[in-house]
């Protein structure tokens, strides 16, 4: 038995899946499970947070596995800073939309990520696996999973390659 805590994925991936399984529980109980519009527009298909059972432990495990792969079944401090860190911006992402300022989410949210990845490889499993799962308590978890992997590609894109072209358009020059 402890040695499946010292793998990572598989706890992990447990810990999602009894998220998942809690909240729509407890959704299903009180107030119903709710479904969600696409871009909040009435006039697009909802999705169902029920998409969450199958979403969240798959997204896991994929995003775990990369994870595994490139450190090994202890997932180091940075992994964990990661997934905390991008479930702390996907809380406030949530928070601030569900208090009424739709408007300030939609103005920053992108913003936000992209200026985060000229310094960060905001792109990485981790950071995905944690903006999903926190964000998939306000919006279900198809949203997120959608959109985090259209934010990670641009991240990715700005880590990558805008921050090459910066680099180069503002190294010192020596000898001029």
């Amino acid at each position: 038995m402890n040695s499946l805590f010292k793998q990572h994925r598989i706890v992990l991936t447990l810990l999602v899946s009894m998220y998942i399984v809690t909240t729509l529980t407890w959704q299903y109980l009180t107030s119903g499970v709710p479904a969600h519009h696409l871009f909040a527009d009435p006039s697009l298909p909802k999705i169902s947070n029920w998409w969450g059972l199958a979403i969240l432990p798959l997204y896991s495990w994929v995003l775990t596995s990369l994870i595994t792969k490139q450190y090994g079944a202890h997932f180091p401090k940075k992994i964990w800073l990661q997934f905390s860190a991008a479930g702390l911006y996907a809380l406030i992402i949530t928070v601030l939309f569900y208090t009424g300022h739709q408007n300030l989410v939609a103005m920053l949210a992108v913003p936000t990520i992209l200026i985060a990845a000229l310094f960060f490889p905001v792109y990485q499993a981790a950071f995905l696996l944690g903006y999903v799962v926190v964000s998939s308590y306000g919006f279900g978890a198809f949203l997120p999973a959608v959109f985090g992997l259209v934010f990670a590609a641009m991240a990715w894109v700005v880590h990558k390659l805008v921050r090459l072209v910066a680099r180069y358009l503002f190294k010192p020059r020596v000898g001029k």
